[in-house]
């Protein structure tokens, strides 16, 4: 070639080293060689250049140099190639050509991929892992163009499988994923797994899926289900199908799997979520079935020393003079009674003892008035929780009770006591059927006392639906469905007992789509009059088809038409909730940004109307006509518009229910309330609190804490309150030292403000949930699984929130309860082979993300060892620290089966002789 060098050239090459530049010149004469006309030269020219750029080094942040000294002649070299008739070295040609098109400028040209498909050559790997990535996202790119004009890519599947099989063979399990996930073909992936690689490949489309719309979600998840069943994974194919919510793969599952031990495994993940399928094994339908819960926490009690009682004044943390002070003027209130009754059983949960209510309930309920009474019964029911066996004995004497709050209360005590707990003898339904369906007794002579306790009243009702909805949750057993009907369908029944009965409805069939209970609750709302309409309680029946909706997204547009019919504010009510309880836990960002845009759209309407009343004031002072408005109607006027604004609230519980599921969504969500605090209408603002303890629900962050504490003495009353009830949540079962600190400070910031004061007393009853050992999180399985009953629980709690005066503060504080839907213990229990406690050394630390990382990094990072059993918090991460036994469950949390390591017992034994 003759060409003369530039200026830039020939500073080039001075800088070169000597080494370099005959590197470069024996480049350039290969380059020209590749040109002739003689096949031989040409190929040996070929397999030159083919070999200094297979064995050239560089760093990760340079060209390589062969390609880079190759670079100016790759437009010369891909003209002759095109122009050549003698193909007799074109494969070759063309292989060469697909390396050096990876330093063409042009990354529309896709010449990498153009010269590999042209190339007969399938060895891939001959370049290197970076030519690996350039054809694949080159490959990616194509594919895409060649789907939109529906154009064959049958060639493009051919290069798709090996590029597959090199990355899964060379430890790039992630480009391998990415690549299939581009192409639409993650079925490829499949045959590829084994058992070195499989846990790898899973882990990055689990996490994958999170970001993923639907339903790509859930088809993604469906291969890693297929990967586990394809390996005979089962207790990690069980958590994918529970992820899903797809009751044939879960019988699939449980069917497939033939080893008892691991089934029991199984029955125990089956219980958590409170699933049953069908099974003929009376050992395994009692492990599903809950029935030892209670047995199992009382282990970890004992264990940890925790099972002495304790009085309020320890938990409040009352120095002497305090207490003093509090004796002197016998402080006997009613609300502060009533307070130290949520907090004893908040404290003493599933105990069954404490220092109030098991040995002398009597006394303590008289120190109640009226609605309080009811709530100090069923405190008996959280106290016993679990404890089927000896709680239903221990309420059973309120029941003869003359006082209806009391009866209701032991109502509502049965069902908590039965939570998540089922039993073949059917308890709660033997005993409740009696009150909700009086007509359907047999005919039977009774004692008086026996007519006495059968004497309904619609506050015995409340309690006894309330009592189903919690004792059956998930269940959707349609003879719940028939009790729960007469009472939603009687129109002689206050509309208090009505919700309940629909929220209860909604715990029932959670998740499931039921039409028939939609449709239960949508003619209760066409029939109800304007005046119940606008009633506190129909945030509870709006609460109940949402549950039945829970998660089914795209599924409830017919249902939302059919919501437009109710007359506003109440419809807007009811729509929004229905959306945001649809689309729980998925991330779903245009569902994000179609709330925010409402809650913008009100805000400037507001600021539209503010500045009309403005120019109409000017006016009429200019005229003479201006009279200022009264305190009293300005007030009003002001209640009016947060009442036809009240939906917004639920819609700011929505973001972070959408939001909470990964980490990302929930700091953005963080972030997000922030600026809805700031700018916010006072609807949005009263909710942000309450959407802060959902985000962080046993979780303490101190930026929450702090700006919790802060809210905790806003101006508005509405606010605070809600602060002071987050705070509970945040810390629920933590005894986080900070948020005990700051509630003992608002304890005494608040002691003349009685509503202040009882909400500060409950979120210190919530922060020592269970003495520490119990939580309200609602996912599970290390954060993989998300229990719908909980979050059903949860939302009722924060409903009520959202208008406190008329609910906690007023007689439906026993509303409060329904967090027991949501409370388990945050432990790992190790059990042998017969169910029997294990104990065993494990390490417990926090958790560390390693999807995506090359071998077999830590999973756990600033850890200590401990014998089981063992406290988990949020956020950390337990795993064995001996190899003496083999767990059965991918995730140590919760009842956990360990298995003896033949392995190491044999080893140690070789060792021994």
């Amino acid at each position: 070639m003759t060409n003369k060098k530039s200026k830039k050239n020939v500073e080039f090459e001075i800088q070169l080293s000597e080494e370099d530049l005959k590197l470069k010149t024996n480049l350039e004469l290969l380059a020209e060689r590749v040109q002739d006309k003689d096949t031989e030269i040409q190929k040996q020219s070929l397999v030159s250049i083919r070999d200094i750029i297979k064995t050239s080094t560089g760093s990760m942040t340079s060209i390589p140099k062969p390609l880079k000294f190759l670079m100016p002649h790759y437009q010369t070299l891909k003209k002759h190639f095109e122009n050549m008739t003698n193909k007799a070295n074109g494969d070759l040609f063309a292989d060469v050509l697909s390396c050096l098109a990876m330093t063409n400028p042009d990354p529309d040209a896709r010449e990498t991929l153009h010269f590999k498909l042209v190339s007969n050559i399938k060895e891939i790997g001959t370049w290197g892992h970076e030519y690996i990535k350039h054809l694949s996202g080159e490959l990616a790119a194509e594919w895409d163009i060649r789907k939109e004009k529906k154009e064959q890519v049958k060639d493009l599947e051919e290069i798709t499988h090996l590029l597959v099989k090199f990355d899964m063979n060379h430890n790039q399990e992630p480009d391998a994923c990415d690549l299939l996930l581009e192409t639409g073909q993650l079925e490829l992936v499949v045959p590829y797994c084994d058992e070195n690689n499989y846990s790898r490949v899973c882990n990055y489309l689990i996490s994958a899926s999170q970001f993923l719309p639907e339903p790509e979600d859930s088809q993604t998840l469906l291969i890693v289900y297929q990967i586990f069943t394809h390996l005979k994974k089962w207790a990690q194919s069980l958590r994918v199908a529970i992820k899903i919510n797809d009751m044939k793969l879960i019988q699939e599952v449980f069917d497939s799997c033939e080893d008892k031990l691991e089934k029991k495994q199984l029955c125990f993940l089956l219980g958590r979520q409170l699933i049953a399928v069908e099974t003929e094994d009376e050992e395994l339908e009692e492990i599903m079935n809950n029935s030892k819960i209670s047995e199992y926490f009382h282990t970890l009690i004992d264990d940890l020393e925790l099972n002495e009682p304790r009085t309020v004044e320890e938990i409040y943390k009352l120095g002497d003079e305090e207490r003093m002070q509090r004796l002197e003027k016998n402080v006997d209130s009613a609300k502060q009674n009533l307070a130290t009754t949520f907090v004893n059983a908040f404290v003493h949960a599933g105990f069954g003892n404490d220092t109030i209510m098991v040995e002398d309930g009597n006394r303590w309920l008289h120190r109640n008035k009226e609605h309080g009474k009811m709530s100090a019964a069923a405190s008996l029911g959280m106290v016993l929780l679990w404890d089927v066996d000896d709680g239903l004995s221990q309420i059973d004497k309120f029941l003869y009770s003359k006082d209806d709050n009391i009866k209701a209360g032991a109502l509502l005590s049965s069902g908590m006591i039965n939570v998540g707990v089922r039993s073949e003898c059917d308890p709660v339904m033997a005993l409740i059927s009696d009150y909700l369906d009086p007509d359907d007794d047999e005919e039977e002579e009774e004692n008086e006392e026996e007519q006495e306790k059968k004497n309904v009243t619609p506050k015995m009702k409340t309690g006894g639906v309330i009592a189903l909805g919690m004792a059956y949750a998930g269940s959707a057993r349609e003879d719940i469905f028939e009790l729960l009907s007469i009472v939603i369908e009687d129109p002689d029944l206050p509309i208090e007992t009505v919700a309940q009965a629909c929220l209860s409805l909604g715990m029932v069939y959670v998740g499931t789509g039921e039409s028939q209970c939609t449709s239960l609750i949508l003619k209760t709302f066409y029939e109800l009059s304007e005046e119940a309409l606008n009633d506190t309680n129909i945030r509870y029946m709006a609460l109940g088809m949402g549950l039945i909706n829970l998660g089914l997204q795209e599924k409830i547009e017919m249902t939302l038409e059919a919501v437009e019919a109710i007359p506003k504010p109440a419809g807007d009510y009811v729509a929004m909730t229905l959306e945001t309880c649809a689309y729980a836990g998925t991330g779903n960002v245009l569902k994000i940004q179609k709330i925010l845009h409402t809650i913008i759209k009100d805000l400037e309407r507001e600021k539209i109307e503010v500045e009309e009343r403005e120019e109409e004031r000017k006016k009429q002072e200019n005229e003479g006509t201006y009279e200022k408005e009264s305190e009293e109607n300005r007030k009003k006027r002001t209640e009016k518009k947060d009442k036809e604004r009240e939906f917004l609230s639920v819609g700011v519980i929505g973001l972070a229910l959408i939001g909470f599921s990964e980490d990302i969504g929930s700091e953005m969500m963080l972030r997000q309330m922030n600026h809805l605090l700031q700018y916010g209408l006072n609807p949005v603002r009263r909710a942000v609190p309450l959407a802060l303890g959902l985000l962080c629900m046993s979780n303490p962050s101190i930026l929450v804490i702090e700006t919790l504490s802060r809210l905790s003495h806003d101006n508005d009353s509405a606010v605070a309150h809600a602060a002071i009830l987050a705070m509970g949540l945040v810390g629920a079962g933590t005894t986080n030292a900070r948020i005990g600190q700051l509630l003992r400070q608002l304890a005494q910031y608040y002691a003349k403000e009685p509503n202040h004061l009882f909400l500060v007393r409950i979120s210190q009853g919530l922060l020592y949930l269970g003495k520490g050992t119990l939580a309200l999180s609602p996912f599970y399985s290390d954060g993989f699984l998300l229990n719908r009953v909980a979050v059903g629980g949860i939302l009722a709690v924060l409903y009520s929130g959202l208008d406190m005066k008329q609910t906690i503060l007023g007689s439906l504080h026993y509303n409060l309860y329904w967090l027991v839907s949501a409370i388990f213990p945050k432990m790992l229990l190790t059990v042998d082979e017969n169910l029997e406690r294990i104990k065993t050394s494990v390490r417990v630390g926090q958790a560390v993300d390693v999807v995506g990382q090359a071998g077999q990094p830590r999973t756990i990072t600033g850890f200590q060892t401990h014998d089981s059993p063992v406290l988990l918090g949020f956020g950390e991460r337990a795993e064995l620290a001996v190899k003496e036994y083999i767990p059965l469950s991918p995730v140590l949390e919760g009842i956990v089966i360990l298995k003896e390591n033949k392995d190491f017992k044999n080893k140690e034994k070789k060792k021994k002789k």
